[in-house]
């Protein structure tokens, strides 16, 4: 079996306020809490969107970590009501594209590797990579694990379909899953 280790990221308290401070505009802009949001997850609320906000910037730090420079990675997150930018994070002019997926560190075991099929069939044709996080729906725990990686069309021709709280589809054989130093050097090349 293939054993991956995560890659542990610490954002600081200016980050964790901003996350915050994100999610809450991407709530508003869905409705308000409780509403059913995008329509995606069926849900709107501040806490479940800390957590893909703290994956996707923790991804981003990390990307500088490894070498990647500001002025390479666009960070399309921010700007969530544009529909024409491709994935959450683009780097080198959209020679990479990232989408950040994020969990509770609860539901990790549990529904680890998912992703909407409709969302997923835009990841492909986009040639876009899904980052796998995990990160609590708060701004008290600084820690954010990136669990791993795939290319998008792996979790299409390897995945299988499933419900939770909306369709998804599934790349539950954990040793499909990508290391992140992986990604680096895919990046680089």
């Amino acid at each position: 079996m293939n054993i991956l280790k995560s890659v542990k990221i610490k954002l600081d308290k200016g980050e964790l306020d901003w996350c915050e401070n994100h999610a809450k505009k991407i709530v508003e802009h869905y409705g308000g809490n409780g509403s059913n949001g995008s329509g995606t997850y069926n849900h709107n609320k501040v806490s479940s969107n800390i957590v893909g906000v703290k994956c996707e910037v923790a991804t981003v730090k990390w990307l500088q970590n490894n070498g990647i420079s500001k002025e390479d990675i666009a960070e399309n997150f921010i700007h969530f009501t544009n529909k024409k930018l491709k994935g959450d994070i683009t780097l080198y002019e959209e020679k990479d594209i990232l989408e950040v997926k994020g969990l509770r560190p609860y539901q990790w075991n549990k529904f680890k590797r998912m992703i909407p099929p409709k969302q997923l069939n835009i990841c492909v044709r986009n040639d876009a990579i899904l980052v796998w996080g995990v990160a609590t729906g708060d701004t008290k725990n600084r820690e954010v694990k990136l669990m791993g990686w795939n290319h998008s069309y792996e979790v299409k021709e390897y995945g299988r379909f499933i419900r939770t709280i909306c369709d998804n589809m599934w790349l539950e054989e954990d040793s499909l899953m990508r290391d992140m130093k992986d990604l680096i050097e895919l990046i680089n090349e």
